[in-house]
């Protein structure tokens, strides 16, 4: 398979986690706009693989038209039209019609989809769905390397190392050193000496506005300020020296509560992340420059 093709496959297949995880909201809209993302990643994997046959689309098809473009002798006929109909039949009609689509025939068309993805890919690209691994979508090499080994560690046992991984690589995404993210801090917390209860409540104040900025920067580039603050109060305390070490402070030994479906849910945040940040990231010499 060739790089550019592999990396339509991969982004076919971020697409379609990303419908997936819309519908852990679970309300009307979400798995309206899931359906439409699902149809959108099936079929960009359809044009994907076409080029990858070296087959020539027709300027104006339709979304079946697939199931015609491959056929015997040269290749067998793809599999799974059935599910597909349905899916696309759902779509036109919340498209076209504004038909808002049932839940739970959404919910059970989801596994058939990613079982065409399955099968297309296994037929035709002569790869396994499982390994494609959207980690390759990120782009920063470190980032990518932390994300592979706590996926590692965690396939081992070692779940506090990964969940400190994973941490760390956050931490990477959002203080590279050529470049920066154009968040905002809360003020700096002042020294106070004296009254217990002000320290306390200055300290308390400090703490509250930290977090409302950390929300803030993730809505600022798109990320879900619900799932950052569940991402950072998951794992480990993690604080930084001057010269960039980490001091890591675990809450807990084993992460038994971190599941494999919850780590999972971690890595896909992560590479939403890093592919959001990788849009809004400023080099640090234009950064002087606008500050002159």
């Amino acid at each position: 398979m060739l790089p550019d093709i592999h990396r339509k496959v991969m982004y076919a297949k971020y697409v379609l986690e990303k419908a997936i995880t819309m519908q852990t909201d679970s309300n009307e809209m979400s798995y309206s706009i899931s359906l439409l993302l699902i149809h959108d990643a099936a079929e960009l994997l359809m044009l994907t693989v076409l080029d990858h046959l070296k087959i020539t689309p027709a300027k104006k098809r339709d979304f079946l038209d697939f199931w015609t473009e491959i056929k015997p002798p040269d290749y067998a006929t793809p599999p799974d039209k059935i599910p597909l109909d349905k899916l696309n039949r759902l779509r036109v009609a919340l498209k076209h019609s504004g038909a808002i689509p049932n839940s739970h025939e959404v919910k059970n068309l989801t596994p058939r989809v990613r079982g065409f993805f399955e099968n297309v890919l296994k037929m035709y690209c002569g790869t396994e769905y499982r390994d494609i691994s959207l980690l390759d979508l990120v782009p920063n090499a470190e980032v990518r390397s932390l994300l592979v080994s706590a996926r590692t560690k965690f396939a081992e046992g070692d779940k506090a190392q990964a969940m400190t991984d994973l941490k760390i690589a956050l931490h990477k995404m959002e203080n590279p050193s050529d470049q920066y993210l154009p968040f905002i801090d809360a003020p700096a917390q002042p020294n106070v000496s004296g009254d217990f209860g002000l320290r306390r409540y200055l300290a308390d104040l400090h703490a509250f506005l930290d977090q409302c900025a950390s929300k803030i920067n993730a809505m600022t580039i798109g990320i879900d300020p619900v799932k950052y603050a569940e991402f950072m109060k998951a794992g480990p305390g993690v604080l930084w020296s001057m010269t960039g070490q980490p001091f890591v402070s675990h809450w807990s030994v084993t992460y038994d509560h971190v599941t494999e479906e919850r780590f999972s849910s971690f890595i896909d945040f992560l590479v939403d992340y890093a592919l959001k940040a990788s849009d809004v990231y400023i080099p640090r010499p234009l950064r002087s420059a606008l500050s002159q």
